[in-house]
């Protein structure tokens, strides 16, 4: 039986299996094109194309979406929205979310991941284990930020950005929308629209 507790994810990742245990989610099933049978001990229940069915069958369950590119989950998120879906978004308790800060729908923050006072987190934004953005920094929607990256305070990220692993935005820099920092980067000056950058400092 179909419960407030369940939710079905688009796309199979062990990480994000493990994030719904912790945060007590039932996962129902996944849908992923590459999965068959069982995954983690969770049912396959087919792919994408099949939403519009499970939705007569099991109704409006969350669905979480778990891709860590950007432009999959806008993607995903405008197809499951248009089926008729609700998109979850899913917080793992030990993440530190300040009570000034403002989350926008369907985000996923993992283990250690810190938001801080007045800071603003878009839609369907992933941010992974350990992570911290600052006060008053802003996250545009669908953005990645990879494990252990630090936004710092007033910093400003555009929508569908990827900020890699242990990369580091120093205070007030603006990474404009689509841009790529890479992994360890310091970031000093400002990226441009569909940028990449890499190094310390970032060129």
């Amino acid at each position: 039986m179909v419960s407030g507790s369940h939710i079905i994810l688009a796309g199979g990742f062990h990480e994000i299996v493990e994030l719904c245990q912790a945060a007590g989610r039932q996962i129902l099933g996944i849908l992923d094109p590459r999965l068959k049978g069982d995954y983690f001990g969770c049912p396959v229940l087919g792919t994408d194309e099949d939403a519009p069915e499970l939705l007569k069958r099991y109704g409006p369950v969350p669905v979480l979406l778990t891709p860590d590119d950007p432009a999959i989950r806008a993607r995903l998120a405008a197809y499951y929205s248009q089926i008729g879906f609700p998109l979850a978004g899913l917080v793992h308790p030990g993440a530190r979310v300040s009570p000034s800060a403002k989350i926008g729908e369907g985000v996923v923050m993992q283990y250690g991941v810190h938001v801080s006072s007045s800071a603003k987190i878009g839609d369907f934004v992933k941010i992974n284990v350990g992570a911290n953005v600052m006060h008053d920094a802003v996250v545009g929607s669908y953005t990645t930020i990879a494990p252990n990256a630090v936004i710092l305070g007033r910093a400003v990220v555009g929508e569908a950005c990827y900020i890699g692993a242990n990369a580091t935005l120093l205070p007030g820099v603006i990474v404009g929308s689509r841009a790529v920092v890479g992994a360890g980067a310091v970031v000093t000056r400002p990226v441009p629209e569909g940028g990449v950058v890499k190094g310390n400092p970032a060129k």
